[in-house]
């Protein structure tokens, strides 16, 4: 398969599976999306490794890592800013404080996450190679 033909089907995919999901939750069934995601997922996933050409290089990928870490580091920057001021803002307003506990351990959460998969990582070389 070729690299434009799978944006095609990838296109495709994304139309539907955002109709299904949308059409989904406003009749208030939640567990179809569940299941198109999956299954969409899994089907990218497939055809992703049918392409003869490459798909991305070396560079793509250290773009990609440079951009996440910012919009990492910026989110729980703006988090905690956020956080900071609803949680000072509880004692006008005492709902603020649940969602300052929330976005406070979305925050943590966020982090940890991001140093377990930067520890794998850094201990396996993960490559996405093409070997015919």
């Amino acid at each position: 398969m070729t690299l434009k033909t799978y944006n095609k089907i990838r296109l495709g995919i994304v139309v539907v599976t955002a109709f299904i999901f949308s059409q989904s939750l406003v009749f208030h069934n939640f567990f179809i999306p569940i299941m198109v995601l999956v299954l969409s997922s899994l089907s990218l996933f497939y055809l992703r490794k049918k392409v003869v050409e490459i798909i991305a290089d070396e560079r793509d990928y250290q773009i990609g890592g440079k951009s996440a870490l910012l919009a990492i580091q910026l989110t729980s920057w703006i988090g905690v800013v956020v956080m900071f001021v609803l949680y000072a803002l509880s004692n006008t307003n005492p709902f603020y404080q649940p969602i300052a506990m929330t976005l406070a351990f979305s925050v943590c959460i966020l982090m940890l996450t991001y140093s377990v998969i930067f520890k794998y990582y850094s201990k396996h070389n993960f490559k996405d190679e093409k070997r015919d």
